[in-house]
């Protein structure tokens, strides 16, 4: 199969890590990807240096119908057989484009985030006619446009991002971060990992670490990340005085070591999430997490099984959980080891292309028997 991924945004996220993990994926299963992406963006200058098909599109409305015919005509002379669209921008002109193509490809939706969507007949136009599918990244996201948008239910699948099991392995030995940080040993570390942006809430877990160093005086913690909040978050640490005990490690290429030697994972995002690639991996990594109580999370945070769940912005409970966890091992313990098992079962990256592929193939049988308007991919 040709596969046609679009992207307008410029970020590097979860979003962006997805359509690139994902267009490794497939391509290494024999389908040929192709992905067009914002100039300059990170998506695009990674998808070129892993040797990808790509070109660079301005998405703008500005010159809708140029940008508009000139994706209906890469579309038609590649023999393109699915277009994925990530984005509102990229969605609204590569999906008209599609749908315009003489070959009539088979035309998604991937929706990662939990932020609401309008309940207006342009959403609806969006989500319900111009997409043959929709794919979401978890349950949750499914049930929302379901249940407050009204959105067709037999056109939406879930999804979720799957973990490379084989690289988030816990046995695999890695250089402990504590020494590059100059800590002993012994240090508790409770980390995070997140773009830094004002919904991810990591000024809440900053507010949480003088509360968890009065009861544990040696504990320690790194955010991992870049992001447009990173001054706003420097700000909060200087003026909490916690700036000797929270490393603000940047962005970091090898998450896995992280994740490794840090004691606990703190998500405390408080909206828009989708099922978050971070949790998948500590858990992996057999890593207790403390997460807010949001539905997407809910998903695979469960209470005292695989985590602790937390009120959005509380960072009272942030620090009850910390103290908690870095107290009780034995809890610790069992949280990590549940974790894993149901990344294991049911969110491996491997159990993500086959979810994909039975869908593209579920699709081109359906067409070759003459009951979708669906092209037989």
């Amino acid at each position: 199969m040709r596969i046609l991924h679009t992207e307008a945004s410029t970020g590097w996220g979860g979003q962006e890590i997805r359509i690139l993990k994902e267009a490794k994926g497939i391509r290494a299963r024999g389908h040929q990807v192709f992905i067009l992406a914002s100039p300059g963006s990170q998506l695009l200058k990674r998808a070129v240096e892993e040797g990808f098909h790509t070109r660079a599109i301005r998405f703008q409305r500005r010159n809708f119908l140029k940008i508009l015919f000139g994706l209906k005509r890469f579309i038609e002379s590649m023999g393109i057989d699915i277009v994925n669209t990530h984005s509102s921008k990229d969605s609204w002109l590569a999906l008209p484009a599609a749908r315009l193509a003489k070959n009539k490809p088979l035309t998604i939706r991937t929706r990662h985030l939990s932020t609401p969507i309008g309940k207006n007949l342009l959403s609806r136009f969006l989500y319900d006619s111009l997409p043959h599918l929709i794919i979401t990244t978890g349950e949750a996201i499914k049930k929302q446009m379901i249940n407050i948008n009204h959105f067709n239910p037999d056109k939406i699948v879930s999804i979720p991002t799957g973990v490379d099991i084989d690289m988030f392995n816990p046995e695999v030995a890695h250089t402990d971060i504590r020494e590059e940080l100059n800590l002993k040993p012994s240090t508790p570390l409770v980390g995070a990992v997140s773009v830094i942006r004002s919904w991810k809430g990591l000024d809440y877990l900053v507010k949480a670490v003088p509360l968890i160093l009065k009861e544990i005086p040696e504990a320690r913690f790194v955010i991992a990340g870049e992001g447009p909040h990173r001054n706003t978050l420097e700000k909060t640490i200087k003026e909490t005085g916690v700036e000797d005990k929270v490393y603000l490690l940047g962005h970091q290429e090898d998450i896995v070591n992280v994740l490794h030697f840090i004691d606990i994972l703190v998500h405390p995002s408080y909206a828009n999430e989708g099922l978050p690639q971070t949790i998948l991996q500590a858990m992996a990594m057999k890593k207790p997490v403390i997460a807010s109580n949001l539905a997407p999370l809910k998903e695979v945070v469960i209470e005292n099984e695989t985590g602790i769940l937390t009120p959005i912005k509380d960072n009272k409970g942030i620090a009850r959980a910390v103290i908690k966890l870095l107290h009780d091992k034995e809890l610790s313990k069992k949280l990590g080891e549940n974790g894993r098992r149901l990344v294991v079962s049911s969110y491996s990256f491997t159990a993500m292309l086959d979810k994909l592929e039975t869908l593209y193939i579920k699709q081109s049988k359906v067409e070759s028997h003459g009951n979708s308007s669906y092209r037989n991919a």
